[in-house]
C-alpha cells in the first residue's frame, strides 16, 4: 500500500491549514495513492510523524512525502530530514521517498498568473480567513484566541460575533 503524506509548516493560527486539506482531499480523489494524510512540522495537527503512524497503521509500507513549500529551503532541506530520521526509527518497515518542494513547477506560475488577473478588492481580502476559520477550535495557544478577532472565542466583555460560513 502507497500513501502521501504533505508536510507542511503549520500554523499557530487556527484554521490556517484547510487551504492544504483541501489539497489533500483533492489528491485523494485522484486515487494515485491509497491514503493521504497532510503531517505538520510545527503548530498544527496532525505532527508529522501522527501523519506517518496513520498511514502506518491503514497498512502503508511506501510513503512519498510531498513538501508543501515553494523552495527547498531549510524545513526542506534540514527539518524534513530530521524528521524522516525520528520516523525512520520508529517505522523501519516504511520505505520513504520525498518530492521536490513547489517553486519550480510550470502548474504553480498558471496558478500565479490566474490569480494576478482577478485581484481581489480590498473587501474581499479577508475572505481567506473567514475561510480559515471554519477550521477553528478554541485553541489558547492561537495568537488571536479570545482576543476581539478571534472568529470562534471572544475576548471577556467582547459581545459575541456572529460566525459567518
Amino acid at each position: 500500500m502507497n500513501a502521501l503524506i504533505l508536510f507542511s509548516h503549520g500554523s499557530l493560527l487556527c484554521g490556517a491549514g484547510e487551504a492544504l486539506e483541501t489539497h489533500a482531499g483533492r489528491l485523494r480523489q485522484s486515487g494515485e495513492w491509497d491514503r493521504v494524510e497532510v503531517g505538520y512540522m510545527n503548530y498544527s495537527e496532525p505532527t508529522f510523524a501522527e501523519a506517518v503512524a496513520s498511514c502506518r497503521e491503514a497498512g502503508a509500507l511506501q510513503i512519498t512525502v510531498a513538501p508543501f513549500f515553494l523552495i527547498p529551503g531549510y524545513f526542506v532541506s534540514q527539518t524534513l530530514p530530521e524528521r524522516l530520521a525520528e520516523v525512520k526509527i520508529a517505522f523501519p518497515d516504511i520505505e520513504f521517498t520525498v518530492a521536490e518542494a513547489l517553486g519550480y513547477d510550470t502548474g504553480l506560475a498558471d496558478a500565479l498568473i490566474d490569480s494576478a488577473l482577478s485581484p481581489l478588492g480590498p473587501g474581499e481580502w479577508r475572505d481567506d480567513l473567514t475561510a480559515a476559520a471554519r477550521g477553528c477550535r478554541a485553541r489558547p495557544n492561537c495568537p488571536l484566541y479570545a482576543t476581539p478577532n478571534c472568529p470562534r472565542v471572544p475576548a471577556p466583555d467582547t459581545p459575541i460575533r456572529p460566525f459567518v460560513e
